[in-house]
């Protein structure tokens, strides 16, 4: 199934969903407004491609015919013609719905948008179309073109069509789609990460080991491949906070409340690899 793909959004997500769908056979536009994300995610696709063909998974002539089907953009018009949209901006509710809006005036009727959030509720964001039953989430694990897995949260007004079409792309993708309740905070895998990650603050809050301690006996003693701070400043503290905070206010368990370390991180502006520090430097 080659498909026309518009990406809006190519930051670190926006773009390794770029270069999987790529890699993946199909034509895309990723579309960003802000031209060093555009040059960054250029840099970020062909080095993840050349990654893919030192493994042998294609050849450099492959990675180079793969890279040709991105067309990159600024200009939003430009995804006009995509068959699928997939939304990868900013994990924050207002910038999404404003997105989606834009892309629900611009694509055709038949187009499906998609939308890689971790943890917002479908039906709120496809409220701000007039095509939720064309809405449907595919949350992308990170790195995309790594991570076998792909969560699609579907909202209560998102059609079996629609879900049919996201797990055809995601197959396509040579990944595995994982159906789940769009509306249940955090949907399924932040439900599981955001413990993991709120105790072992709680546990460094209390001095109950260092955080490199904590980190191996997670890794090296319940043979996880990553730490819990580890992951943190991988996918953003900024992030982990946000996700933590939204399931916090839907639920009002007050198990979410989010620890203190972790505002106090985010706060000072140590968000984890992006800023080049957080729980680690």
């Amino acid at each position: 199934m080659e498909t026309k793909i518009g990406v809006l959004g190519t930051g670190t997500m926006g773009a390794g969903i770029v270069q999987l769908a790529a890699q993946s056979g199909h034509e895309v536009v990723a579309c960003d407004a802000s031209v060093e994300a555009l040059e960054k995610a250029q840099i970020y696709v062909r080095e993840g491609m050349d990654r893919f063909a030192r493994r042998g998974a294609f050849s450099e002539d492959e990675a180079a015919a793969h890279y040709d089907r991105i067309h990159w953009t600024t200009n939003v018009e430009d995804l006009r013609e995509a068959d699928v949209a997939i939304e990868a901006i900013v994990e924050k509710t207002g910038p999404k719905k404003e997105a989606l809006a834009a892309l629900d005036a611009l694509l055709p009727p038949e187009a499906c948008i998609f939308t890689n959030t971790s943890s917002i509720p479908i039906t709120e964001l496809a409220s701000a179309t007039n095509r939720p039953e064309k809405v449907c989430g595919t949350h992308f694990f990170t790195p995309p073109p790594v991570r076998e897995a792909v969560e699609i949260p579907r909202g209560p007004a998102t059609s079996d069509e629609t879900v049919e079409r996201a797990r055809e792309l995601v197959r396509s993708f040579g990944k595995l789609p994982v159906v789940v309740d769009g509306d249940v905070p955090g949907f399924v895998a932040n439900r599981f990460l955001t413990p993991m990650l709120l105790e072992a603050c709680r546990l460094l809050e209390r001095e109950a080991a260092p955080k490199e301690d904590i980190d191996l006996i997670v890794k090296k003693g319940l043979g996880f491949p990553i730490g819990p701070f580890e992951l943190g400043d991988f996918i953003g503290l900024d992030v982990a906070l946000d996700v933590i905070s939204r399931i916090h206010e839907a639920t009002g368990d007050p198990y979410y409340e989010p620890p203190e370390i972790l505002r106090d991180l985010v706060r000072s502006g140590r968000l984890g690899h992006k800023t080049g520090g957080g729980f680690y430097d």
